[in-house]
Parts: structure tokens; sequence; C-alpha cells
């Protein structure tokens, strides 16, 4: 009794709370967002929802209630009681079945219906677009990623006489500002091997490095960079920088299944070849995000006799916009509701993609809600995935193995049909004669075999055989155990025997076969390509709550970055009914590559950037906003996005302006002495050239084309992986393993041993930026690998087969592109008859000299391999 009394002033405060609170949900304002929608979401959407809602209601956002279905108005203002929606749910008309509304939720929406059915944003319910968020003001609109770029005069500069270009005034000003003064240009040997592996991604031979070290002539150098450019090692060097940004894989990389995709490599090969073409990336852009609307493929494939190479190519871009990690599997879905699925986060991940690789921003961050650093509202976020919509729905999804284009026509395309569907039949009646052929002889072979038998077991053999075996008695099994390997053998014992003693069996299969072959050659064999295209009809874009697919909003129209709306509009025309595409996604790129745009060529001439100097002007490529880095020369990065814009979109020209500039070379090598270090220790100003390691696949490449193994084919199929018992991943063993690393399968949960060790990117949705780390195990990987050791004994074959009596000289130049000092080539000499004889040794008498100094040179050339020197660029 003591505790209880104890126990009601907390209870009788308590029930004062809970009146308070009862009275003042009665009082308040109640909007359809946030009381209506979730009873509705509860108990309505299941039918009235999706692209196809019952009776044409649907009541997932305030505008359908608004609007109604086929019997009118779902809702009067200010009138429940003449409302079509509470006349229902009054009635117990609504829902049909399952759980019934609640006396407080019907009240709910009662109320909200004689408040006037108001909801969060505009009151004007012909308004596809809801509320956009915060105010954007100008001082957001000036930050500086989202003004227009703006070409102003060269800085005024001291040393005039260490100019090359341009840029270098730039790079001066910052320089002089600082008291700094750049560092001397880099020797010949230096420079060649850099460029090499910056465009190529491959060394320079010997040969090579000697002619351009010899070379007088005044423009040596810039006929070297064009000559790179030239190479098709380029595209395969400058599409890998790409794929990278784009979320390319080979696997759609949900959950441990992490199924193949075996026509991904379609779009990697384009990536390629628009590199080595020199595609103006304005182009380039436009056929990524909307080729097939770019070249109006749905008309030309309903009404051309065959499709042009220039459409082929525009739908094979699109293969961009299908790198998002996806499950599209009809048992799973990462959000879904009672009567349909959603496969929301392969949409999130594509704009992801899109917005980091294309603009430098983390779109993705709005949307939950307005963006915490950047003047982007959540509307944003929206308004851009609608412009996706159009291709990505949720309620038609189309699996991953059926987003397949033909490079036919329809005509094309229906032919080829018709005629593999002839060719099917025939096929299928002749094997179906080759069938019957067999049962005939297998027949004929029986019968033969059982003759000669004793006469006096031939029946019981023959009842025993034909009885099936759960029916016969112990004798007949125990006759059926005795003869059955002669007069039944196994199916591929008796495709032996048949050919063998019946001649006339092998005649009539071998002509059968024939004539299967001879229809299999009619055959109509067509390429098929993994893209993104539109299908038909319109589909809203709901607002979602707190991005939860379960808490759709408004409908959102399709549209951009509203901050960028006073220099760059979005601007997109709702096309006819009987349009074949929407036209959003090209509107959108086109947005994108309007030269006003104050991203795009920003973003990309600072991503070239960040490859020849190991960092960007910004130095987070993949975030402009104010989470980001500021640029370290903002008018150097204007100045080159005017330019890039100017000459015409053309990447290679930005390569020549950044390669010919005295910035780029200069010497990486300090003067600790001379250099006041401490004013820059982080060389942001560009005092001197950075040292920088290579890349994974720049490390593996190098490493077979110094053995002498590299294989130049181009294109084709991904290259398949083996995954050893102790779980290394690496290369099929034939031919194709000495491949450039480019064509390698790129498996987002079975990454390359080899390359994982040296930061190649698992690729969960897109990577803007490598990790560069320095560990234990890249130097374990070089020493240990299966791929380090075979290419060691390859290169030692190559040394030896070029100079057998002087190998280190030879193995030197060939793995570093300069000649040995005199004490490194002492102290080779010393480790080559250390190792000769420790392999003699062990080998013993049976081994031949020769091959004691194969091993002992291949251990020279295994450890010149996984020298420093050769896996950094100076």
């Amino acid at each position: 009794m003591k505790n209880l009394r104890a126990s009601l002033p907390r209870l009788s405060w308590l029930v004062i709370l809970l009146i308070t609170g009862s009275l003042s949900v009665a009082d308040e304002k109640l909007t359809f967002e946030n009381h209506v929608l979730p009873i509705l979401h509860a108990k309505c959407l299941s039918c009235h929802t999706g692209e196809q809602p019952k009776a044409s209601l649907d009541l997932s956002t305030r505008r359908g209630v608004m609007q109604g279905g086929k019997s009118g108005p779902a809702v009067r203002r200010a009138a429940a009681e003449s409302s079509l929606l509470w006349e229902r749910i009054a009635a117990g008309e609504m829902p049909p079945k399952g759980e019934r509304l609640t006396a407080e939720e019907k009240g709910i929406i009662r109320k909200w219906i004689n408040d006037g059915a108001i909801g969060e944003g505009s009151d004007n319910i012909d308004s596809a677009v809801g509320p956009t968020g915060e105010e954007i003001g100008d001082e957001s609109r000036q930050f500086w990623s989202f003004r227009p770029p703006q070409r102003n005069g060269l800085p005024m500069v001291n040393s005039v006489d260490l100019v090359r270009n341009p840029i270098d005034y730039f790079i001066l000003d910052k320089l002089e500002a600082a008291q700094l003064a750049p560092s001397p240009e880099a020797d010949r040997r230096t420079l060649i091997r850099r460029a090499y592996f910056d465009l190529l991604g491959l060394p320079p031979e010997p040969e090579a490095v000697d002619a351009f070290c010899v070379d007088e002539r005044p423009d040596a150098y810039e006929r070297l960079i064009d000559e790179l450019l030239a190479s098709p090692a380029y595209g395969e060097r400058w599409a890998r920088h790409w794929l990278d940004v784009a979320g390319y894989a080979d696997s759609a990389g949900i959950l441990s299944e992490d199924r193949f995709l075996p026509l991904a490599y379609r779009y990697r090969d384009y990536v390629i070849q628009a590199f080595n073409n020199d595609k103006p990336y304005d182009r380039f852009l436009l056929e990524q995000i909307a080729g097939d609307e770019l070249v109006d493929y749905r008309h030309h494939y309903e009404n051309d006799d065959a499709l042009s190479d220039e459409i082929i190519e525009a739908i094979t871009a699109t293969g961009y916009l299908r790198t998002a990690p996806d499950s599209s599997r009809p048992d799973f879905s990462t959000i879904k509701n009672a009567d349909s699925q959603y496969f929301y986060p392969t949409i999130n991940d594509t704009i992801q993609i899109v917005a980091t690789s294309v603009m430098g921003i983390t779109l993705q961050c709005a949307r939950c809600h307005n963006h915490m650093f950047d003047p982007i509202p959540q509307e944003d976020f929206y308004r851009v995935q609608a412009i996706f919509m159009g291709a990505y729905r949720p309620s038609q999804w189309i699996p991953q193995m059926e987003r397949r284009l033909t490079t036919l026509s329809k005509s094309q395309f229906e032919s080829a049909s018709q005629r593999n569907k002839e060719v099917d039949e025939q096929v299928k009646k002749l094997k179906g004669e080759l069938s019957t052929l067999r049962e005939r002889f297998k027949t004929k072979r029986f019968d033969d075999q059982l003759a000669k038998l004793a006469e006096n077991i031939r029946e019981a053999v023959r009842v025993a055989l034909t009885t099936p075996a759960d029916k016969r008695d112990e004798a007949q099994n125990k006759l059926a155990k005795q003869h059955a390997p002669l007069l039944q053998p196994d199916d591929k014992k008796l495709d032996e025997l048949l050919p063998a003693e019946y001649p006339e069996y092998m005649t009539s299969r071998d002509a059968i076969n024939g004539q299967i072959a001879d229809e299999q050659s009619r055959r109509y064999f067509y390429d098929e390509i993994r893209a993104l295209y539109d299908l038909p009809g319109e589909v809203p874009t709901p607002f979602l709550r707190r991005g939860d697919a379960l808490t759709p909003g408004h409908a959102v129209a399709p549209g951009a970055l509203s901050v960028t709306e006073g220099v760059v509009p979005f601007t997109w025309k709702r096309p006819a009914a009987e349009a074949e595409t929407s036209g959003r996604r090209l509107a959108f790129a086109r947005w994108l590559t309007d030269h006003r745009h104050p991203l795009t060529a920003r973003v990309m001439v600072n991503r070239i950037w960040r490859h020849h100097f190991g960092q960007g002007i910004v130095a987070t490529p993949g975030d402009f906003g104010r989470a980001g880095s500021p640029p370290s020369h903002p008018e150097l990065l204007d100045w080159l996005a005017v330019e890039f814009v100017e000459s015409g979109w053309s990447i290679k020209q930005i390569h020549r302006l950044i390669m010919n500039s005295a910035t780029y070379r200069q010497s990486s090598v300090t003067d600790s002495a001379a250099m006041p270090q401490a004013a820059d220790v982080e060389n942001r100003l560009l005092w001197r050239q950075r040292l920088r390691r290579l890349e994974a696949e720049a490390v593996r490449d190098a490493v077979l084309s110094v053995a002498g193994t590299l294989r130049q084919q181009m294109y084709g199929p991904a290259i398949g992986l083996h995954v050893w018992p102790d779980g290394e991943v690496t290369v099929h063993d034939d031919l194709d393993r000495y491949r450039r690393s480019i064509y390698l399968q790129n498996l987002r949960l079975r990454p390359v041993t080899m390359l994982n060790a040296f930061d190649q990117p698992v690729i969960e949705i897109n990577c803007t930026e490598r990790s560069r780390s320095t560990v234990s195990t890249q130097a374990l990987t070089l020493l240990n690998s299966k791929m380090m050791t075979a290419a060691a004994d390859a290169f030692a074959g190559r040394v030896l087969a070029a100079d057998a009596e002087a190998p280190p000289a030879n193995a030197v130049r060939l793995a570093f592109g300069r000649a040995p000092a005199s004490n490194e080539l002492q102290a080779l000499n010393g480790f080559l008859e250390s190792q000769q004889r420790l392999h003699a040794e062990s080998l013993g008498d049976s081994a031949s000299p020769e091959e004691a100094r194969h091993r002992a040179v291949a251990d020279m050339c295994h450890m010149l391999l996984s020298a420093n020197e050769f896996i950094y660029i100076d």
C-alpha cells in the first residue's frame, strides 16, 4: 500500500501528460504527409499505388487523392461527408479486406478532410513539383564550384624564362608568392619513362630511351608526346581511369553470389575506343547518359534495314548506366511493399556514379534530407532521379540478363529469328533421326550379342536384362550382373562399340551429323549489348520521405541542380503521348555539356591533372562541394576548364598542355639544403614533380612487358580467373593471362590478389580516388606470387637470349631504362655467382650448368622487378 501511494504522484503526472498530448494532437493542424499518408500506406497502398492502381486511384500522393480515380475526385475540401474517400471508409468498404481502419485512424482522415485536406507543400494541387527545400541564397550560388569558370588574363611572373606554356604562369605565380622556386627539368631518361607510364601504363623499351636521349631536335619531347597519344595502348591506360569513376565491374556485386555479367565488357571496349579516338568529352557524356535518345535508336530499330555503326556505338555507351550493383532477382529485393518490389538502391547508386564522376558532387547525401553542406535540397535528388525513371521502373524491373539490345534492326531480327527457328526445327528433327538410328543399332547389337550366348541360357538372360531391376529375383540379378556389361553397356561405352562393330551405323550417323552441321551453319549469329533504354509510357517519380520507398510523397518532375539554374537552366519538354522515349536523359546530358556548366569541364580537367601529378588541383576529385578541398590554383583550374571546352572538349589537347609545361617536366628529386620545404611540405604548389607509385594494373602490365610476355591483343570478353585452395586469385593459365590487366575479369567480390595488394579498388559503387597504401603485403606479393615467379623466369630467358655473357647490364636496361652504375654491376655479378653456386648444389650432378645459370639470372630478374625503382615513377 505504501508503494502504491508513493507511485500515485508519478501516475498522476503520467495521466496529465497523456491527456495533454491527446489534446495537442486534436488541436494540431493535420497534413497529408505527416498524418494521413502513414495510415493509407499501412492499409490502402497495396491496391492504390504504382503505375496501374486499382480504379485508377493513386493514394500514395496528395495530388493523387485530390485528382481521384474512375469515380472522380476522392476528396472534397472541408466536406468529409461529401467525399467519396470518406464515404467508402465510413461504410467499411475500404479497405475491402485485411485489417480495418481503427476509430482513431478514421477520425484523423475525417478531420484532415474537414480542415481543408492540406499538405506540407504548395496548395496548388495541379503542380507536379512539391517543395524544393530551403531557399538557396546568393552566397551559396557564389560558391566557387557553382559559378561558371572564367578565363582571366595570365598572371605576371618574374621568372618568365622558366615558362613553357600558360600553365607555368599560374604555377610560378603561387611559387613566387611563397618565395619558392621550381625544380630543374628532369633528365631525358626520367622524362620518357614518366611519359610512357602516364600515357600508356607501360615502360619504354631501351631502344626508345636511347633514341630519345640522343634526339637533338628542339621539339623531340613534343614529338614523343604526340607519338604516345597516337598509340592504341593510350586508350587502354586512360580507359582504366574512367572505368574507376564509372563503377565498371564484370559482376553484379549483390550478396555472395556476385553474378558474372558476360556482356559488360562491351562498355569497357567502347571506353577504350573513345579515348583512342579522342572522342570529344561532351559527345562522350551524351552517348553514355542518353545514347539511345541521342541517335533515336527506337525509330531506327523499327524502320531501318540495318543499324549504323554510330547507332550501335551510342547504345553500347549506355552501359555506363548499367554499372551500379544490382540485385534484379525475383526472390530478392532490398525494399518491398505488399504488391511490388522496389530496387531503389540500384537507381540511387547510378545517380551517385553520375554525380561524382561527371559533376564531382555528393548528390547522394541529399537522398534522405537536404544536403548537410552544399546548397542541394532533397527535392533536387528526386528531380535527378526522375531523369532516369524513364528507364528504371521499380514496378517493371528488367532482370539483368534481359537488359540487352541486339545490333540488328527489327526487320533483321525478325528475319534472323525466323531463320533460326527453321534451323532449330530441322536440327531437332535430325537429332530425332540420330536417336532413332542409335536405338535401332542398340537393339540390333543386343540381339546379336544375345545370339552368341548358349541356347540354354539365352532366353533367361534376355528376360533378366529386360526386367526392371527392382522386380528381378535373385537368379535374374545374378544373370544381369554377369551379362549386362556385354549386352547393355553404358552410353559412353556403347558409343565406342557401335561404330566399331557396325560400319553402316557409323556411315549413317556421320551423314546425319553432317546434315546437322550444315543446318547449324545457316544459323544467324548476332551481337547483343548490355544497354539502358526507356520503357514505354510514363511513370511518376515520388518524393521519398526520409529516402524511404515505403513513405512516398508528392510526384516530382525531372530536373537538375537548383543552385545552377541562374547559370545553366535545365530545360525539358514533355514528349507527345506517342513518343518512343521520354527525352529526359538527353535533356540532362545536354544540360551537363552546356559550355556554361560550372562543374563538368572543371571536374574532368582536374581528373586529368590528378593522374599526371598524383593529386588534383582540387584534392577531392569526387567532391567539389564545401566538404571537399578548395582548389590550390583556382585560376588555373578555370583556365584549363575554359580551354578544354574551347578546344572542342579534346582530352588529348589537355594532355599536351599539361605534359609540355615546365611544371610537369620538373625533377622529383629534392635538395633539402637548397629548398625551403617548410613553406610547402605537401608540395601543393608544385615546386617539384611528385614521386608516384604505379597503380596496380600498371605494375602487372610493366612486369609482363619487361619479361617479354605481354600480349597486345585488344578488346573482347573478360579473361577468366582462377581461385586457388589457399585463396589466391590469379588469371586462368592460358595465353590470355599475358594480356593487359584492363581485360581481366573485374569481379567485385573476387579481385585478383596481386592487383588487390596494390590498391586496385573493390568496386562497391564507384571509385573517384584510389587509396595509396604502402604495406608489407605488397613486398610479399612481389616476392612470392605465382605470376611474379613466372615473369622472372621469362625475363631471365629474354636477358640470356640477348647477351648470355653480361646479363646484369641487359636486365637493368630492360627493367629501369638505364645502364647500371659500376657498384650496382659489381653487386649484381656477385649475386649471380653466389646464386649459381647455390642452384648447382641444389640441383646436383644431373643438372647442367646452363640450368643453374638460368635460375640464378631469374633470381636477379625477380629482385629487379621487385625494386622500388621499377614500380615508382620519378
